[in-house]
């Protein structure tokens, strides 16, 4: 048996919860995986996880191992990392999710530069702006919006933006020019239909208060795509990130309105398991996500 390969099987088991999951992860034969994790029981002389026929649960034994095994497992990486480091590049793939505005607007124009720097690394982007299981979905990292709460990952904090309200020349032709919060209530938005099914309010800040309102609209939408295109075309106002909205207003395809009025700011976060250790190729692409943002004046907002 060999003993590592045993070690980072029964490690991916434990982070995803099933045989079959690892399996996937690893690339191997599910039976080949759920024989690894028998042959290590049997080395050790001692049960790591409880089966049943609909799921796996890791057992006292099993947790004083896991940690062991991750220790080991990210210091040999750290040691096969430090001394081919002068020697070769970090390999592998990374697979990241991210909200589709934000890669097409800012990872995916740079990512040659990256890729340029790391030939041996490949990148798989998961563009998605509902929240992710890491460990069950096979992400090395994920880069989101807003409050983290789920206290198995690490944030490392990496920009903020500010949301604006916009809306088409053909709108305000046909609508005006809403001019106050007030006036709001004369004027229909695009919706944004959130993954809860609610179409999301909007929120503005006043005298360091948050005022939430709940806008009219005649279309709504669920993908971030469509929203803008929406707000294009002139079928209401919309209220996006800066960084994504700020190329139409400048070739004149929308108008940012109720200047005035700005919206709360939105904390940008790259995360990763904290129960897992990170491979160099992770590592050296969370550096390079964070260097990317700090130059990039639209993520960078009070």
């Amino acid at each position: 048996m060999d003993r590592f390969l045993a070690m980072k099987v029964f490690a991916r088991v434990v982070e995803t919860g099933s045989f079959s999951k690892a399996a996937d992860a690893m690339r191997l034969p599910p039976a080949s995986v759920s024989r690894t994790v028998q042959a290590l029981e049997a080395h050790l002389g001692a049960r790591l996880l409880n089966r049943t026929t609909r799921s796996i649960s890791i057992t006292e034994d099993g947790e004083t191992y896991y940690e062991r095994c991750v220790r080991v497992l990210g210091e040999v990486d750290d040691m096969e990392s430090a001394l081919s480091h002068s020697k070769t590049s970090p390999k592998g793939k990374v697979r990241v999710s991210l909200p589709a505005s934000m890669a097409r607007s800012t990872i995916i124009p740079a990512l040659s530069e990256f890729l340029a720097a790391y030939p041996d690394i490949t990148v798989e982007l998961n563009l998605t702006d509902r929240q992710v299981d890491i460990v069950e979905e096979g992400l090395d990292c994920v880069i989101r919006v807003g409050a983290v709460r789920d206290e198995t990952l690490v944030a490392k904090r990496i920009g903020c933006y500010s949301q604006i309200t916009c809306a088409s020349p053909a709108y305000i032709e046909k609508f005006g020019e809403p001019m106050t919060l007030d006036d709001l209530e004369d004027h229909i938005a695009v919706g944004y239909v959130l993954n809860n099914m609610r179409v999301r309010s909007w929120e503005f800040t006043v005298d360091g208060e948050t005022k939430t309102i709940v806008m009219k609209n005649l279309v709504a939408v669920n993908d971030a795509d469509s929203y803008f295109a929406c707000g294009l075309e002139g079928l209401g106002l919309i209220q996006g990130s800066s960084y994504t909205l700020k190329p139409h207003i400048e070739r004149g395809a929308l108008r940012e309105v109720l200047k005035a009025y700005p919206s709360d700011s939105r904390v940008v976060s790259i995360l990763y398991s904290a129960n897992r250790h990170q491979p160099r190729r992770v590592r050296v692409f969370i550096d390079w996500v964070a260097a990317l943002y700090a130059r990039t004046p639209s993520l960078q907002a009070a």
